[in-house]
């Protein structure tokens, strides 16, 4: 069985450390706007400076250009170790340098050093956020088991709004404030309904915590990416994931003819 999520620090840096060794090859998945750009690099190094761990990478390129990443940019780090891919987000940090065997130095990127990491084919799916133009509020409630699975009538009007970040046909990130969501952690699970077109149904489906972090911007708010499990227990669920599909395959196709039309 394939895990999903790594969660254990030691297991954490025991990953990093073998791919690390190995100078191993990874992908840096960077989201600008609603566009996913991915540039190649290596794993170099787990930098521990004054009790903090940060992670160095090679400088990423594209195409043989060297990419440069401004000091706070959030990246998804993409690498494999044996027949198991993982990725972890991070939040770039700054640059430095790595001594290599041959005793040369190179420049290298360095990036938060990740709490889990996540098994990279949950990340299969493509990821969107909502037109600027429109927020989507998603409506949360802790999942308690029941023979017909519907929400209580305190569930439906005590239920946790947050807003959605991003949206796949994997899950969903949403942004919450701290101060209304304190019981909810990695491995809770939820219960999800949101509307991604006002005149349809809303979209009802179960979900799982898989990371959480600040919201770099406000404090105040943390960022919940949440997965969707249980998909295949019914019909409904499946075609709920189908309308996911649709509306993300709509805006890639937006967002593919935006970028044709400035070139």
């Amino acid at each position: 069985m394939k895990l999903n999520i790594i969660s254990d620090p030691s297991l954490v840096f025991e990953r990093l450390n073998a791919a690390c060794s190995l100078n191993a090859p990874a992908d840096i998945r960077v989201f600008k706007g609603r566009i996913a750009h991915t540039y190649k690099s290596r794993l170099f190094d787990i930098d521990v400076q004054s009790g903090r761990r940060s992670v160095l990478l090679d400088i990423p390129t594209d195409a043989g250009r060297y990419i440069a990443l401004a000091r706070g940019t959030e990246v998804e780090v993409h690498f494999a170790t044996g027949l198991e891919r993982f990725l972890f987000e991070a939040r770039v940090q700054g640059k430095s340098t790595f001594t290599l065997g041959t005793g040369s130095k190179v420049r290298t990127l360095v990036v938060s050093y990740p709490e889990v990491l996540e098994n990279s084919q949950r990340r299969a799916y493509y990821r969107v956020a909502p037109p600027s133009s429109k927020s989507i509020l998603v409506r949360m409630a802790t999942f308690k088991h029941k023979k017909d699975g519907k929400w209580t009538y305190e569930e439906r009007f005590e239920a946790l709004r947050a807003n959605l970040v991003d949206i796949s046909a994997g899950g969903v990130a949403v942004r919450v404030p701290k101060s209304q969501s304190r019981d909810i952690d990695v491995d809770s699970r939820l219960k999800l309904a949101f509307k991604l077109v006002p005149e349809e149904d809303e979209i009802k489906l179960t979900g799982m915590v898989r990371h959480c972090r600040d919201d770099s911007v406000d404090k105040t708010m943390r960022i919940m990416g949440i997965q969707f499990v249980d998909v295949e227990a019914s019909p409904e669920g499946r075609r709920h994931v189908d309308r996911i599909f649709a509306f993300v395959a709509q805006i890639q196709r937006e967002e593919l003819a935006a970028t044709r039309g400035q070139n």
